[in-house]
């Protein structure tokens, strides 16, 4: 399972998923989107906080709202799309909220995956998609495998920089895996995300060095050093290019910002985030039959967790697992928030006349 976000505590209070999506759509529908579509943002932000994605779920809904009020988000996009090719959309999001152009854009990608086994999209004047798995694996569940990229904000310097210029770029794929829950990668190519600095600056402790650099290039462990610099990439070389890769797909190829154009979504408010994304999705079954492709996930998955763990390790995971249990966990004793995080969203819902649900007993 991921970190626990900012969002998370796993003593707090728990809230039933679908009331707290009711709660956070009709939050933006009083913020100007249209029903259907503060129910689309809504949705994404819950399941990102029903898989453990918590700094992706409804700890978000503030800074989305912040970015409607400064009339940086089109609450009432004219989303467009074109095809050069009949298996590939290019979306214009017309600065739409991000999962609502992502909609689109996953519409095309299933439309063009029935009839020709695979669809691809780009989109581009978009913003901030919420968690990528949260858009891969519900389509491995329809027996496809999708693969889903968004460039960010530069934050992360490329391997032998001490400067900025890409951003954390998360990137997820998602396949079928019979009778378990899909498998499922869903990362960013920095070491740590900037949320996990942002947690650990509030808690008052050290990030471990090999994180961050400081403004001055040197190695920090101080958080609030590190969120002045620059966050590394995993592996050097190898999630540089990962991440520039991410940078290629989702925001040079969709038309969208690249290579330190994309704005930063939390701190600047001087235009539109210009945020691009892209997604591949791929039938199964236009390879072998998805009985077959599944038996075959099961022996992976049962010959990876066939094997000794190792020191400290008490369980062999594949990738997915643990998010998996914690998504079926969460359906059923309800999604964990934090103080704070409850004292905040009952503020913004406040402002609308509207109460935060009650926590389940």
């Amino acid at each position: 399972m991921p970190a626990p976000g900012l969002g998370a505590d796993p003593d707090g209070p728990r809230f039933a998923h679908a009331t707290l999506a009711d709660f956070a759509a009709a939050i933006f529908a009083a913020e100007g989107l249209p029903r259907a579509d503060a129910g689309t943002v809504a949705a994404a932000l819950v399941a990102a906080d029903l898989r453990g994605f918590d700094t992706h779920g409804v700890i978000r809904v503030p800074a989305y709202v912040r970015r409607l009020r400064a009339g940086l988000i089109n609450p009432s996009p004219r989303i467009t799309a074109q095809s050069r090719r009949a298996f590939a959309t290019v979306i214009d999001g017309d600065n739409a909220m991000g999962p609502v152009a992502v909609a689109q854009a996953l519409a095309a990608c299933r439309d063009a995956a029935d009839r020709l086994g695979i669809g691809v999209a780009t989109v581009r004047r978009s913003n901030h998609f919420g968690a990528a798995s949260v858009h891969t694996v519900p389509f491995a569940r329809a027996g496809c495998i999708a693969i889903a990229m968004s460039p960010g904000a530069k934050s992360l310097a490329p391997h032998g920089s001490r400067a900025p210029l890409l951003g954390t770029n998360p990137m997820a794929v998602a396949a079928p895996a019979g009778r378990h829950a899909p498998w499922s990668l869903d990362m960013a190519a920095s070491v740590a995300a900037r949320g996990h600095i942002r947690l650990a600056q509030q808690e008052g402790r050290a990030i471990p060095e090999g994180w961050a650099l400081d403004s001055a290039g040197r190695p920090t462990s101080d958080p609030k050093a590190a969120l002045r610099g620059v966050v590394l990439p995993f592996g050097g070389a190898k999630g540089s290019a990962l991440s520039m890769m991410v940078d290629i797909l989702g925001g040079v190829l969709s038309g969208a910002g690249f290579c330190g154009t994309t704005r930063d979504w939390n701190a600047d408010f001087g235009g539109p985030a210009d945020v691009g994304h892209f997604f591949l999705v791929m039938q199964v079954d236009a390879f072998m039959d998805l009985p077959e492709f599944e038996g075959r996930m099961e022996t992976a998955i049962a010959r990876l967790k066939a094997l000794p763990p190792a020191e400290g390790v008490d369980e062999v995971l594949y990738p997915g697992e643990r998010a998996g249990r914690t998504e079926a966990a969460r359906l059923a004793h309800g999604v964990p928030l934090t103080p704070g995080a409850v004292a905040e969203l009952a503020a913004f819902g406040a402002g609308h006349g509207l109460s935060l649900p009650d926590p389940l007993p």
